[in-house]
């Protein structure tokens, strides 16, 4: 999508897309025809969230889902949320959250809504005034969000509490705000680094930074040429935008992968159009779009492999011809929230050394819901050493565990055994939360039984835990 600053232009985010497509150099095609409603891809079965709107800015925007499964269409903005042009909205990796950008108090700012929920929007940061908070991306994992603030990158640590989602840390990555914009931002798979956009007009193009280092280097940034808007699938491959010549500046969907690599203009684009908002369907070759061939930017999906295009038209999405449908994202369905690891513990038979009462029992701390059910031991002075325990069923690797706090323990330890008698360390602190999402990863051990051990609690009342997540293999 084409717009007239840098500052206007929008971001919508893409987990991942397969790697089973070897990218070849492909070219545009002068008007792409449709392919028929009939052959649409029957593999897609998640949810797609969008926004519409007539002009940028004009207060027309809203945020919409359409389920692929249930075959149902629905605006999830409200005008009760006091939310002004809501829009680029991303699932989080597990599909329970949208990220997306709004104004309120007469400024941009990012908010994270739970899918379904009549709650409102939790205004992640609170900004007033003119400052621009735009373009969130979650981190691979889920555990970060990235997004612009002021023309510099930010880079927030996430917790989920039974309160919410909240930030923990928030960390300028590219601090060079206001002498140079850096907007757009897209981690890579291992959020070892970030692409994003920088420059004004046909100055604008891709750069990618490593994060520990502050190294940067120039991706895609052909003189004369507008690059901007990256997406990156989870083979390292990078989708973006780009005029198709400095004479036409029709946008264009290109893939690269590394710095140095000729740019791929791929053949799902239409030569006489806009074509832009990549967003990639992990384990296949398909790529939702926006592109004008049809009238207006409308959505469709391609396959990357083939160049085939269809229009969404048979579902409703772009039935409204008076507005622009832009910022499609995808969610398949399918957690990718750890990638490289398996969840071993929800739904697996579990005990305590204690339940403050029948409600508040050890199978609901891995029931899979982080947000409103939990495990509570006795309270007060009396709970001194407690213990959460799952049973995996059989002797597992152990790698990372995810305690999502209620209220939490100062001291403990997680500890693993294969006879539920004899018990190993796995991970001890003495420097724990009182509440929030606690991520313990790189974890070395093995075991069919896993248990959190605590000895010294970090609020006035018991232990007490939303969800432990356990993973390996």
């Amino acid at each position: 999508m084409r717009l007239t600053s840098p500052a206007l232009r929008i971001a919508a985010a893409g987990i991942a897309l397969s790697a089973l497509a070897v990218q070849v150099q492909a070219a545009c095609v002068n008007s792409p025809a449709d392919q028929s409603n009939a052959s649409f891809p029957s593999t897609l079965t998640g949810k797609l969230a969008y926004h519409s709107y007539v002009s940028y800015g004009d207060g027309t925007s809203q945020i919409f889902i359409y389920d692929f499964t249930a075959r149902t269409l629905t605006q999830v903005s409200k005008s009760s949320w006091g939310i002004k042009d809501p829009m680029n909205a991303v699932f989080s990796p597990d599909g329970k959250w949208i990220a997306f950008m709004g104004v309120t108090n007469n400024a941009w700012n990012v908010f994270i809504w739970q899918v379904g929920s009549n709650s409102a929007p939790i205004n992640m940061t609170n900004s007033t005034g003119q400052t621009r908070n735009e373009d969130p991306k979650f981190s691979s994992d889920g555990s970060k969000l990235f997004f612009k603030q002021n023309g510099d990158v930010m880079e927030a640590t996430l917790s989920f509490t039974s309160g919410g989602p909240q930030f923990t840390s928030v960390v300028d990555v590219t601090n060079t705000a206001p002498s140079i914009e850096s907007s757009m931002p897209f981690p890579s798979p291992d959020s070892s680094a970030v692409y994003f956009a920088t420059g004004t007009g046909a100055g604008l193009g891709l750069y990618k930074e490593t994060i520990a280092t502050h190294q940067k280097v120039a991706f895609d940034a052909p003189s004369g040429l507008q690059t901007y808007y990256p997406m990156v699938r989870k083979d390292g491959t990078v989708f973006y935008a780009r005029w198709l010549s400095a004479a036409s500046q029709l946008d264009q969907i290109y893939s690269k992968v590394n710095p140095t690599d000729t740019p791929n203009q791929l053949s799902i684009n239409d030569c006489k159009g806009n074509n832009s908002d990549p967003s990639p369907v992990d384990g296949t070759n398909y790529l939702f779009m926006s592109s004008t061939t049809d009238g207006g930017y409308q959505l469709y999906v391609a396959d990357v492999s083939t160049g085939k295009r269809w229009n969404l038209s048979q579902f409703g999405v772009n039935s409204d011809s008076t507005k622009a449908k832009l910022g499609s994202n995808y969610w398949s369905g399918t957690s990718t929230s750890t990638p490289g690891k398996t969840l071993l513990s929800q739904g697996k038979p579990a005990s305590a050394s204690s339940s403050y009462n029948s409600s508040l029992t050890a199978d609901k701390a891995f029931d899979g819901n982080t947000e409103s059910t939990r495990w509570d031991s006795i309270e007060g002075n009396a709970a001194g050493t407690q213990w959460l325990m799952v049973d995996l069923g059989a002797v597992k690797s152990i790698t990372a565990v995810d305690l999502y706090w209620d209220a939490g323990a100062a001291w403990y330890q997680i500890q693993t055994s294969n006879d539920n008698v004899n018990w190993t360390s796995i991970y001890s602190t003495t420097s724990g939360v009182g509440s929030g999402h606690v991520s313990l990863a790189n974890l070395k051990g093995s075991g069919r039984y896993v248990r959190m051990y605590g000895t010294k609690r970090a609020t006035a009342w018991g232990y007490s835990l939303d969800e432990m997540q356990v993973w390996g293999s």
